[in-house]
């Protein structure tokens, strides 16, 4: 099997070149036919010579998806099912924001499946596959560029996958679409979300990427934690906020916390103090989510509920007199099985 280009950095393209004897130049006229002219053969890049097109053409491929299949929410939400060259499948899902016209946020996968099994989410009962290579992170973004004929304003990484576990593809597809030479988006348009791996925090305070970080953090006590999400048997709430604050004093950039609420079991009053005084140790901002049933994946026990209106409401307000900077989130594209936690290679619809 040919290698992908999109694996490739800047740096790795440049030495590619020189060593076969090509001028440096080169490496940016290649960059820029595959991520500004979003080239799909590397014939159609009439700038390089022949003979060195034929090199490429021997050494590598530009596409790393080679099928898709796409779904339509009724409330404009687009979910991608990529096939990809092994066989493998993963989701991606644009959302359109409906306060502002014209933009556009695309959710990536980072993993192909999910290792952490936290018991809300239908991903993680997909078990684990391997993770994404760079080019299957990048290409994620482009194809659905070019399905839809729509400009990304947001990239979050909240798809299929704990992205930390993957974090050095990660950061490398980020230097990619973020390289000032293409600049297909500006890293403060680039969110990471993480359960909260401590090490990993760290380490991406310290690329000096600048992007985004979200947490996600659904319950305000460690034991609630570990039955909801059972990777945090290794992490406590103090260790996740010790993290976030080297990662604020390292970007300067706002954190944002994840909260799925499960009705009787994450939403107390109890659990909005406890939140508000956990999120306060840095700027941020806290997103309801409600929770979306996972039924549709064969062989679970739905085990809880859908918040209602007036609950989600009532949690939602009690965390503003707190004066805790919260939002509701849209369930965008549940009625195709997009909506947060709910990624499962569409098992319902294939």
């Amino acid at each position: 099997m040919k290698k992908l280009i999109k694996n490739l950095s800047f740096e790795e393209l440049q030495n590619f070149v020189l060593d076969n004897s090509q001028p440096k130049f080169r490496a940016e006229q290649i960059f820029k036919e595959l991520y500004l002219n979003r080239a799909d053969d590397f014939n159609s890049i009439t700038t390089i010579p022949k003979f060195f097109r034929d090199e490429l053409n021997s050494e590598f491929e530009i596409n790393s998806f080679t099928d898709y299949k796409t779904q339509n929410s009724k409330d404009g939400t687009i979910k991608f099912l990529f096939q990809l060259r092994d066989g493998q499948r993963i989701e991606s899902v644009l959302i359109p924001d409906d306060r502002k016209k014209q933009r556009y946020t695309l959710c990536v996968s980072s993993q192909v499946g999910c290792t952490l099994n936290c018991t809300f989410c239908a991903t993680g009962k997909l078990g684990f596959k391997r993770n994404l290579e760079t080019s299957e992170i990048i290409d994620q973004m482009l194809f659905a560029e070019k399905i839809t004929s729509v400009k990304l304003s947001n990239l979050v990484f909240m798809g299929m996958g704990e992205p930390t576990y993957n974090l050095a593809n990660v950061i490398k597809a980020i230097k990619i679409i973020t390289n000032t030479k293409v600049q297909l988006l500006s890293p403060k348009r680039i969110t990471i979300s993480t359960v909260g791996v401590i090490k990993k925090i760290r380490e991406l305070a310290d690329s000096g990427l600048k992007v985004k970080l979200a947490i996600s953090l659904h319950a305000t006590s460690d034991i609630i934690r570990q039955q909801l999400m059972p990777y945090t048997e290794r992490v406590t709430l103090r260790a996740i906020g010790d993290a976030i604050e080297y990662y604020y004093r390292k970007t300067k950039l706002d954190i944002t916390f994840e909260y799925i609420l499960l009705p009787g079991i994450n939403d107390t009053d109890s659990d909005v103090n406890r939140l508000a005084r956990f999120t306060k140790r840095v700027p941020s901002k806290v997103n309801i989510i409600p929770y979306h049933s996972i039924d549709f994946v064969e062989g679970i026990t739905v085990t809880y509920r859908e918040p209602t209106k007036v609950e989600i409401n009532t949690f939602y307000e009690k965390l503003k007199n707190e004066s805790v900077n919260v939002f509701l989130r849209t369930s965008s594209g549940k009625d195709i099985d997009a909506a947060c936690g709910q990624l499962a290679y569409s098992q319902r619809n294939s």
